[in-house]
């Protein structure tokens, strides 16, 4: 079993170790120094270690790192603690929840976090750091470069290019073959139909609040007549 040093103390740590101690030894998790407070040295009841220090308890020669952050400043901190873990000599470990299906051809790179209920169709491409949360579908042959996050309920269709650290927010999609920039921000419930370039914002309209009770519209809608 692959012994495993997660890179966070937040919630997308203590997300990823509740999947993945059930697959991998986790042993530890890491974080730059100035993120610890002085009185803790766990968490999630394993040790907290100094990012400056990890090397010293988890050499790089027994333990590899899954870098654990969220999709702050548009997911260049995953990438560069990637680095900065790379640099002190680690090689980097992926978690697939057992439920995702992949199909032929599909290449996942390091650092990726897959969870629950994904399908992957054949001939894509995932590549490092790229997250992807529970009941996800991406079609067949998709490109997904570096340090994407792409949250619950997302539909990408076939043979979409989806540029680096971009973000999909709750049920968003995209239309086959869409070329999407690098670090486009797609809201929930967005659907993107045409190419995007880089550093694009896409938001959809938010559901706009009716006159009647919720009693009052079932019973003139006639929805379960």
């Amino acid at each position: 079993m692959q012994k495993i040093v997660i890179y966070g103390n937040g919630a997308m740590a203590r997300v990823l170790f509740s999947y993945a101690k059930h697959s991998m030894q986790i042993c530890g998790f890491t974080v730059d120094d100035h993120c610890i407070p002085d009185d803790i040295n766990s968490f999630c009841n394993l040790p907290l270690i100094p990012f400056s220090k990890v090397q010293d308890q988890f050499p790089p020669s027994i333990y590899k790192v899954i870098v654990a952050v969220g999709f702050r400043e548009m997911n260049e901190l995953r990438e560069k603690k990637y680095e900065e873990a790379a640099e002190k000599g680690y090689s980097f470990a992926r978690y697939i929840h057992e439920s995702v299906i992949m199909h032929d051809d599909v290449h996942i790179a390091d650092n990726c976090i897959i969870l629950d209920h994904v399908s992957i169709h054949p001939g894509c491409n995932i590549g490092r750091g790229v997250f992807i949360s529970s009941n996800v579908n991406i079609g067949h042959d998709c490109v997904v470069e570096p340090n994407c996050w792409i949250n619950s309920g997302v539909s990408i269709a076939g043979g979409c290019h989806i540029g680096s650290g971009s973000f999909f927010g709750v049920n968003s999609s995209a239309g086959h073959g869409i070329r999407m920039g690098a670090q486009n921000f797609i809201a929930a419930n967005t659907v993107i139909t045409k190419n995007t370039n880089n550093h694009e914002v896409y938001l959809s309209e938010p559901g706009q609040l009716f006159r009647l009770s919720s009693k009052s519209f079932l019973k003139f809608s006639r929805i379960f007549d």
